[in-house]
Protein backbone atom coordinates (compact mmCIF):
# COMPACT_ATOMS: atom_id res chain seq x y z
CA UNK A 1 0.00 0.00 0.00
CA UNK A 2 1.27 3.48 -0.83
CA UNK A 3 0.29 6.09 1.75
CA UNK A 4 0.68 9.86 1.39
CA UNK A 5 0.48 12.14 4.42
CA UNK A 6 -0.40 15.76 3.61
CA UNK A 7 0.46 18.56 6.01
CA UNK A 8 2.20 21.94 5.92
CA UNK A 9 5.52 21.06 7.65
CA UNK A 10 7.66 18.01 8.30
CA UNK A 11 10.03 16.67 10.93
CA UNK A 12 12.87 17.19 10.23
CA UNK A 13 13.40 20.11 10.55
CA UNK A 14 10.34 21.32 12.47
CA UNK A 15 10.12 19.69 15.89
CA UNK A 16 6.46 19.87 16.90
CA UNK A 17 3.78 17.49 18.08
CA UNK A 18 2.04 16.96 14.74
CA UNK A 19 5.22 16.80 12.65
CA UNK A 20 6.78 14.31 15.07
CA UNK A 21 3.61 12.21 15.05
CA UNK A 22 3.55 12.08 11.23
CA UNK A 23 7.24 11.14 11.20
CA UNK A 24 6.81 8.33 13.73
CA UNK A 25 3.70 6.96 12.02
CA UNK A 26 5.34 7.09 8.60
CA UNK A 27 8.45 5.29 9.83
CA UNK A 28 6.33 2.61 11.48
CA UNK A 29 4.38 1.94 8.30
CA UNK A 30 7.55 1.64 6.22
CA UNK A 31 8.70 -0.99 8.73
CA UNK A 32 5.38 -2.76 8.17
CA UNK A 33 6.12 -3.04 4.46
CA UNK A 34 4.24 -0.03 3.07
CA UNK A 35 5.49 2.83 0.89
CA UNK A 36 5.09 6.24 2.54
CA UNK A 37 5.41 9.80 1.25
CA UNK A 38 5.00 12.96 3.34
CA UNK A 39 3.84 15.94 1.29
CA UNK A 40 4.52 19.38 2.79
CA UNK A 41 5.58 22.94 1.94
CA UNK A 42 8.42 24.89 3.57
CA UNK A 43 11.06 25.54 0.88
CA UNK A 44 11.76 28.04 -1.89
CA UNK A 45 12.43 25.35 -4.48
CA UNK A 46 10.89 21.86 -4.55
CA UNK A 47 13.05 19.23 -2.83
CA UNK A 48 12.56 15.48 -2.39
CA UNK A 49 14.32 13.95 0.64
CA UNK A 50 14.64 10.21 1.22
CA UNK A 51 15.01 9.67 4.96
CA UNK A 52 17.17 6.95 6.50
CA UNK A 53 14.04 5.08 7.61
CA UNK A 54 12.75 4.90 4.02
CA UNK A 55 10.17 7.68 4.26
CA UNK A 56 10.16 10.10 1.31
CA UNK A 57 9.48 13.76 2.13
CA UNK A 58 8.29 15.89 -0.78
CA UNK A 59 8.85 19.55 0.13
CA UNK A 60 6.91 21.93 -2.13
CA UNK A 61 7.82 25.55 -2.73
CA UNK A 62 5.89 28.25 -0.94
CA UNK A 63 5.57 31.98 -1.50
CA UNK A 64 5.41 32.75 2.20
CA UNK A 65 3.10 32.28 5.18
CA UNK A 66 -0.06 34.00 6.34
CA UNK A 67 -1.36 33.23 9.84
CA UNK A 68 1.02 30.25 9.98
CA UNK A 69 -0.47 28.80 6.78
CA UNK A 70 1.80 28.21 3.76
CA UNK A 71 0.95 29.97 0.50
CA UNK A 72 1.90 27.10 -1.77
CA UNK A 73 0.10 26.51 -5.07
CA UNK A 74 2.59 23.70 -5.72
CA UNK A 75 1.46 21.86 -2.57
CA UNK A 76 -2.16 22.04 -3.78
CA UNK A 77 -1.23 20.85 -7.29
CA UNK A 78 0.84 17.95 -5.98
CA UNK A 79 -1.85 16.91 -3.49
CA UNK A 80 -4.31 16.85 -6.39
CA UNK A 81 -2.20 14.62 -8.63
CA UNK A 82 0.15 12.47 -6.55
CA UNK A 83 -0.27 8.74 -7.12
CA UNK A 84 -1.08 6.69 -4.04
CA UNK A 85 -3.55 4.23 -2.56
CA UNK A 86 -4.60 6.21 0.50
CA UNK A 87 -4.24 9.90 1.38
CA UNK A 88 -3.92 10.77 5.07
CA UNK A 89 -4.72 14.46 5.46
CA UNK A 90 -3.77 16.30 8.66
CA UNK A 91 -6.14 19.18 9.48
CA UNK A 92 -6.35 22.11 9.58
CA UNK A 93 -4.32 22.61 6.41
CA UNK A 94 -6.37 24.65 3.91
CA UNK A 95 -3.91 24.59 1.00
CA UNK A 96 -3.46 20.83 1.20
CA UNK A 97 -7.19 20.33 1.65
CA UNK A 98 -7.86 22.41 -1.46
CA UNK A 99 -5.65 20.08 -3.49
CA UNK A 100 -7.33 16.94 -2.13
CA UNK A 101 -10.81 18.38 -2.74
CA UNK A 102 -9.94 18.81 -6.44
CA UNK A 103 -8.91 15.18 -6.99
CA UNK A 104 -11.00 13.42 -9.61
CA UNK A 105 -9.93 9.83 -8.97
CA UNK A 106 -11.26 7.15 -6.63
CA UNK A 107 -8.35 7.27 -4.18
CA UNK A 108 -9.83 7.34 -0.65
CA UNK A 109 -8.69 9.84 1.91
CA UNK A 110 -8.78 9.73 5.68
CA UNK A 111 -8.29 12.78 7.88
CA UNK A 112 -6.90 13.45 11.32
CA UNK A 113 -8.56 16.54 12.78
CA UNK A 114 -5.78 17.76 15.07
CA UNK A 115 -7.29 21.00 16.38
CA UNK A 116 -9.76 23.77 15.81
CA UNK A 117 -8.56 27.00 14.27
CA UNK A 118 -6.63 29.21 16.68
CA UNK A 119 -5.55 32.67 15.62
CA UNK A 120 -6.97 31.96 12.14
CA UNK A 121 -10.52 31.53 13.49
CA UNK A 122 -11.56 34.83 11.91
CA UNK A 123 -11.26 33.07 8.56
CA UNK A 124 -13.61 30.26 9.61
CA UNK A 125 -16.60 31.45 7.50
CA UNK A 126 -14.43 31.33 4.36
CA UNK A 127 -12.69 28.08 5.30
CA UNK A 128 -15.71 26.12 6.57
CA UNK A 129 -17.13 25.06 3.13
CA UNK A 130 -13.78 23.52 2.16
CA UNK A 131 -13.40 21.91 5.58
CA UNK A 132 -16.89 20.45 5.40
CA UNK A 133 -16.27 19.08 1.91
CA UNK A 134 -13.13 17.30 3.06
CA UNK A 135 -14.71 15.89 6.23
CA UNK A 136 -17.86 14.74 4.43
CA UNK A 137 -15.87 13.02 1.69
CA UNK A 138 -13.36 11.32 4.01
CA UNK A 139 -13.84 7.60 4.57
CA UNK A 140 -12.79 8.07 8.21
CA UNK A 141 -12.08 11.12 10.37
CA UNK A 142 -9.86 10.64 13.42
CA UNK A 143 -9.50 12.76 16.55
CA UNK A 144 -7.34 12.31 19.62
CA UNK A 145 -9.99 12.81 22.32
CA UNK A 146 -13.69 12.82 23.11
CA UNK A 147 -13.47 16.56 23.76
CA UNK A 148 -12.19 17.21 20.24
CA UNK A 149 -14.77 14.79 18.80
CA UNK A 150 -17.50 17.14 20.07
CA UNK A 151 -16.27 20.01 17.87
CA UNK A 152 -19.02 21.45 15.67
CA UNK A 153 -16.70 21.17 12.67
CA UNK A 154 -17.19 17.39 12.88
CA UNK A 155 -20.99 17.35 12.77
CA UNK A 156 -20.94 15.74 9.33
CA UNK A 157 -18.58 12.94 10.38
CA UNK A 158 -20.65 12.23 13.49
CA UNK A 159 -23.84 12.06 11.44
CA UNK A 160 -22.23 9.76 8.89
CA UNK A 161 -20.69 7.47 11.52
CA UNK A 162 -17.18 8.02 10.14
CA UNK A 163 -15.67 9.58 13.29
CA UNK A 164 -13.07 7.65 15.32
CA UNK A 165 -11.53 8.66 18.66
CA UNK A 166 -7.94 7.38 18.64
CA UNK A 167 -5.67 8.82 21.36
CA UNK A 168 -2.12 9.29 20.15
CA UNK A 169 0.54 6.85 21.22
CA UNK A 170 3.95 7.76 22.59
CA UNK A 171 6.77 6.90 20.22
CA UNK A 172 8.92 4.05 21.61
CA UNK A 173 11.93 6.04 20.36
CA UNK A 174 11.31 8.59 23.12
CA UNK A 175 10.84 6.26 26.10
CA UNK A 176 14.00 5.49 28.08
CA UNK A 177 14.55 1.77 28.74
CA UNK A 178 14.81 2.41 32.49
CA UNK A 179 11.83 4.82 32.66
CA UNK A 180 9.83 2.62 35.03
CA UNK A 181 12.63 2.41 37.57
CA UNK A 182 13.45 6.09 37.92
CA UNK A 183 10.70 7.27 40.27
CA UNK A 184 13.03 7.29 43.27
CA UNK A 185 15.01 10.02 41.53
CA UNK A 186 12.10 12.42 42.06
CA UNK A 187 12.97 12.41 45.80
CA UNK A 188 16.53 13.65 45.36
CA UNK A 189 17.37 16.87 47.21
CA UNK A 190 18.00 20.13 45.43
CA UNK A 191 15.97 22.68 43.50
CA UNK A 192 12.85 21.58 41.65
CA UNK A 193 13.84 20.72 38.08
CA UNK A 194 11.05 21.89 35.76
CA UNK A 195 10.83 20.96 32.07
CA UNK A 196 9.01 22.55 29.14
CA UNK A 197 9.16 20.89 25.70
CA UNK A 198 7.35 22.53 22.82
CA UNK A 199 7.24 25.33 20.30
CA UNK A 200 7.48 28.86 21.62
CA UNK A 201 4.22 30.11 20.16
CA UNK A 202 1.33 32.13 21.59
CA UNK A 203 -0.92 29.31 22.75
CA UNK A 204 1.72 27.39 24.69
CA UNK A 205 1.64 29.90 27.58
CA UNK A 206 5.40 30.07 28.09
CA UNK A 207 5.03 33.63 29.45
CA UNK A 208 2.68 32.31 32.14
CA UNK A 209 5.24 29.69 33.12
CA UNK A 210 7.98 32.33 33.42
CA UNK A 211 5.71 34.48 35.59
CA UNK A 212 5.05 31.53 37.88
CA UNK A 213 8.73 30.61 38.01
CA UNK A 214 9.52 34.07 39.37
CA UNK A 215 7.28 33.21 42.34
CA UNK A 216 9.17 29.96 43.05
CA UNK A 217 12.77 31.20 43.35
CA UNK A 218 14.35 27.81 44.06
CA UNK A 219 12.96 26.16 40.90
CA UNK A 220 14.98 25.79 37.70
CA UNK A 221 13.56 25.53 34.19
CA UNK A 222 14.81 23.77 31.07
CA UNK A 223 13.27 24.78 27.73
CA UNK A 224 13.51 22.42 24.76
CA UNK A 225 12.09 24.14 21.71
CA UNK A 226 12.13 27.14 19.42
CA UNK A 227 9.54 29.43 17.89
CA UNK A 228 8.53 32.97 17.08
CA UNK A 229 8.63 33.96 20.77
CA UNK A 230 12.14 32.61 21.27
CA UNK A 231 13.93 35.96 21.32
CA UNK A 232 11.45 37.48 23.76
CA UNK A 233 11.70 34.51 26.12
CA UNK A 234 15.51 34.56 25.97
CA UNK A 235 15.63 38.28 26.74
CA UNK A 236 13.35 37.89 29.73
CA UNK A 237 15.09 34.84 31.16
CA UNK A 238 18.60 36.25 30.87
CA UNK A 239 18.18 38.94 33.53
CA UNK A 240 16.17 39.84 36.61
CA UNK A 241 14.63 37.15 38.85
CA UNK A 242 15.11 34.45 36.20
CA UNK A 243 18.81 35.06 35.51
CA UNK A 244 20.77 31.81 35.78
CA UNK A 245 17.64 29.73 36.32
CA UNK A 246 16.59 28.99 32.74
CA UNK A 247 18.52 26.60 30.51
CA UNK A 248 17.98 26.14 26.77
CA UNK A 249 18.56 22.96 24.78
CA UNK A 250 18.49 22.74 20.99
CA UNK A 251 18.81 20.13 18.27
CA UNK A 252 18.82 17.14 20.59
CA UNK A 253 18.18 13.68 19.18
CA UNK A 254 15.82 11.03 20.56
CA UNK A 255 18.37 9.65 23.01
CA UNK A 256 19.16 13.14 24.21
CA UNK A 257 15.48 13.86 24.78
CA UNK A 258 15.17 10.64 26.80
CA UNK A 259 18.02 11.88 28.98
CA UNK A 260 16.32 15.28 29.42
CA UNK A 261 13.10 13.65 30.62
CA UNK A 262 15.08 11.44 33.01
CA UNK A 263 16.90 14.38 34.60
CA UNK A 264 13.85 16.44 35.60
CA UNK A 265 11.18 16.29 38.27
CA UNK A 266 8.14 17.97 36.73
CA UNK A 267 6.85 18.61 33.22
CA UNK A 268 4.69 21.71 32.73
CA UNK A 269 2.30 22.31 29.83
CA UNK A 270 1.00 25.85 30.56
CA UNK A 271 -1.08 26.23 27.38
CA UNK A 272 -3.75 28.93 27.28
CA UNK A 273 -5.78 28.02 24.18
CA UNK A 274 -7.82 25.14 22.77
CA UNK A 275 -5.26 25.09 19.95
CA UNK A 276 -3.49 22.72 22.37
CA UNK A 277 -5.59 19.70 21.47
CA UNK A 278 -3.65 16.81 23.05
CA UNK A 279 -0.13 17.60 24.27
CA UNK A 280 2.09 14.88 22.83
CA UNK A 281 5.17 16.16 24.65
CA UNK A 282 3.22 15.85 27.90
CA UNK A 283 2.39 12.23 27.06
CA UNK A 284 6.08 11.60 26.32
CA UNK A 285 7.03 13.03 29.70
CA UNK A 286 4.47 10.80 31.40
CA UNK A 287 5.84 7.73 29.62
CA UNK A 288 9.25 8.65 31.05
CA UNK A 289 7.95 8.91 34.61
CA UNK A 290 7.50 12.64 35.17
CA UNK A 291 4.82 14.24 37.31
CA UNK A 292 2.75 16.72 35.26
CA UNK A 293 1.26 20.17 35.67
CA UNK A 294 -1.14 21.17 32.90
CA UNK A 295 -4.03 23.58 32.31
CA UNK A 296 -7.75 22.90 32.09
CA UNK A 297 -8.59 23.51 28.42
CA UNK A 298 -11.55 21.19 27.79
CA UNK A 299 -9.49 19.45 25.12
CA UNK A 300 -7.60 16.16 25.02
CA UNK A 301 -5.03 17.54 27.47
CA UNK A 302 -7.60 17.06 30.25
CA UNK A 303 -7.76 13.36 29.37
CA UNK A 304 -4.01 12.90 28.97
CA UNK A 305 -3.16 14.29 32.43
CA UNK A 306 -5.67 12.86 34.89
CA UNK A 307 -5.82 15.21 37.84
CA UNK A 308 -4.58 13.63 41.06
CA UNK A 309 -3.41 10.50 39.22
CA UNK A 310 -0.67 11.66 36.87
CA UNK A 311 -0.39 15.30 37.85
CA UNK A 312 -1.99 18.58 38.86
CA UNK A 313 -4.29 20.76 36.75
CA UNK A 314 -4.72 24.55 37.01
CA UNK A 315 -6.73 27.12 35.11
CA UNK A 316 -5.09 28.53 31.96
CA UNK A 317 -3.33 31.83 32.54
CA UNK A 318 -3.56 31.49 36.34
CA UNK A 319 -0.02 32.45 37.35
CA UNK A 320 -0.62 32.15 41.10
CA UNK A 321 -2.23 28.71 40.81
CA UNK A 322 0.62 27.46 38.63
CA UNK A 323 3.19 28.76 41.13
CA UNK A 324 1.30 27.02 43.97
CA UNK A 325 1.29 23.75 42.03
CA UNK A 326 5.05 24.04 41.54
CA UNK A 327 5.53 24.67 45.25
CA UNK A 328 3.36 21.66 46.11
CA UNK A 329 5.52 19.35 44.03
CA UNK A 330 8.69 20.98 45.34
CA UNK A 331 7.71 20.52 49.00
CA UNK A 332 6.07 17.06 48.85
CA UNK A 333 8.42 14.50 47.38
CA UNK A 334 5.99 11.66 48.16
CA UNK A 335 3.26 13.38 46.13
CA UNK A 336 5.73 13.96 43.32
CA UNK A 337 6.78 10.30 43.29
CA UNK A 338 3.17 9.07 43.42
CA UNK A 339 2.17 11.25 40.49
CA UNK A 340 5.26 10.23 38.54
CA UNK A 341 4.37 6.56 38.92
CA UNK A 342 0.75 7.31 38.05
CA UNK A 343 1.88 9.16 34.94
CA UNK A 344 4.04 6.27 33.79
CA UNK A 345 1.28 3.72 34.37
CA UNK A 346 -1.31 5.85 32.60
CA UNK A 347 0.89 6.38 29.55
CA UNK A 348 1.73 2.68 29.38
CA UNK A 349 -1.94 1.67 29.58
CA UNK A 350 -3.65 4.34 27.49
CA UNK A 351 -1.05 5.69 25.05
CA UNK A 352 0.42 2.66 23.29
CA UNK A 353 1.99 3.64 19.97
CA UNK A 354 1.71 0.12 18.53
CA UNK A 355 -1.99 -0.08 19.38
CA UNK A 356 -2.55 3.30 17.76
CA UNK A 357 -0.68 2.28 14.59
CA UNK A 358 -2.64 -1.00 14.43
CA UNK A 359 -5.91 0.95 14.48
CA UNK A 360 -4.68 3.30 11.75
CA UNK A 361 -3.68 0.35 9.56
CA UNK A 362 -7.16 -1.16 9.89
CA UNK A 363 -8.67 2.18 8.85
CA UNK A 364 -6.40 2.39 5.79
CA UNK A 365 -7.26 -1.16 4.74
CA UNK A 366 -10.99 -0.71 5.22
CA UNK A 367 -10.89 2.60 3.34
CA UNK A 368 -9.15 0.97 0.41
CA UNK A 369 -11.39 -2.10 0.39
CA UNK A 370 -9.91 -5.39 1.47
CA UNK A 371 -11.16 -7.28 -1.61
CA UNK A 372 -10.02 -4.84 -4.27
CA UNK A 373 -6.59 -4.18 -5.73
CA UNK A 374 -5.25 -0.78 -4.85
CA UNK A 375 -5.04 1.94 -7.54
CA UNK A 376 -1.24 1.73 -7.67
CA UNK A 377 -1.38 -2.07 -7.83
CA UNK A 378 -3.85 -1.86 -10.74
CA UNK A 379 -1.59 0.57 -12.57
CA UNK A 380 1.51 -1.57 -12.02
CA UNK A 381 -0.32 -4.66 -13.22
CA UNK A 382 -1.38 -2.85 -16.40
Amino acid sequence: MKIVHVFKDAYPPLVAGITRYISDLSSEFVQRGHEVDVLVAGVKTRVIDLQADGVRIIRCSELGRALSMPLSPELARTARSIECDVVHLHMPNPIGEWGIARRRDDVPHVATFHAQLGKQRGLAPLYRPLQNAIINRATRVMVSSDALAASPELDGARAAGTLDVLPFGVSPKLIAPDAKGRFAATSLPGPLRVLFVGRLVYYKGIDVLLDALEMVPDAQLTIVGEGVLGDLVRARSSSGPLAGRVRWLHNIDDRGLQAVYASHDVFVLPSVSRAEAFGLAMAEAMANGLAIISTRLNTGTDWVNEEGVSGLVVEPGAVGALAEALRSLRDDSLLRSRLALGAYNRAEKEMSFQRHADAIEVIYTESLGADAASPTQRKRAA
